[in-house]
């Protein structure tokens, strides 16, 4: 009988034919008996496996389990935690920020009050200087335009003498 014969009998958990010799069934019989007792072992150990698979399974998946819920709670606390401190630190810089504009619009106030004064200081000043400049000016102007006066009377009485002293000595030269 060909092997291939023997094994699929074997397989099939079929008795091999009467008619092969002795020896040969006496082979093939323990053969047989062999390759069911492989495939008994082969079905109780992939039994085994897949026990132990399942179990594996449950067990990898229970602890996936856990673990995404941990870590699903540390997300959640952190991303709590960060919440908390950027509302903090939002709140702070506000707190920040309306003081210094606070602060800068006192400061701009006072100074802009400051420049007023002064401004209105220096304008009295100016005012009184020009005031003052121009009263100076004007008496200045007058003594000016007195003297320019007298000077021009004196300028005339000169000219005039002077000509009445050419027309004397003209008048002497033609009489003579």
């Amino acid at each position: 009988m060909p092997e291939e014969a023997v094994k699929e009998i074997a397989v099939s958990s079929e008795q091999p034919p009467v008619e092969a010799s002795s020896l040969h069934r006496l082979a093939s019989q323990e053969f047989f008996f062999l390759l069911q007792r492989v495939d008994r072992l082969d079905e109780k150990l992939t039994g085994r496996i897949d026990h132990v698979d399942s179990k594996l399974t449950e067990q990898i998946n229970q602890v996936d389990s856990k673990l995404t819920e941990r870590i699903n709670q540390v997300e959640n606390k952190l991303t709590e935690r960060i919440n908390q401190i950027e509302n903090k630190l939002t709140e702070r810089i506000n707190q920040v920020d309306s003081k210094l504009t606070e602060r800068i619009n006192q400061v701009e106030s006072k100074l802009t009050a400051q420049i007023e004064q002064v401004k209105s200081k220096l304008t009295e000043r100016i005012d009184h200087v020009e005031s003052k400049l121009s009263g100076r000016i004007d008496h200045i102007e007058e003594k000016l335009t007195n003297r320019i006066d007298n000077l021009r009377f004196w300028a005339i009485g000169a000219v005039v003498a002077i000509v009445v002293g050419f027309i004397g000595t003209i008048a002497t030269l033609i009489y003579r």
